[in-house]
């Protein structure tokens, strides 16, 4: 992002700083300039936890589209029952 960007979208960039705990680097004339980074020190915290709540949901998404689709006219004891021997034999 640009200086003049970062001059005119400074509030908000920082807000989303603080908030994503991401730093942000500033560029002028297509090279770094400055680093905008969170002063909170659980903002790291709180990115981590975020980047791993994105994998473990984009994780349940890839195990969820290889699921057939739903079935209601099958009980969940069958369900449980051809699981089991799928599983155990």
């Amino acid at each position: 992002m640009g200086v003049r960007e970062a001059k005119n979208r400074f509030s908000e960039l920082t807000a989303r700083v603080n908030e994503l705990g991401a730093n942000l680097v500033v560029l002028k004339n297509n090279r770094p300039w400055v680093v905008i980074h969170p002063a909170d020190s659980e903002a790291a915290d709180r990115r981590a936890r975020l980047e791993r709540l994105h994998a473990l949901t984009a994780s349940i998404e890839r195990d969820a589209a290889g699921e057939p689709a739903w079935d209601a006219a099958v009980s969940d004891r069958e369900l449980l029952d051809e699981e089991r021997v799928r599983r155990f034999g």
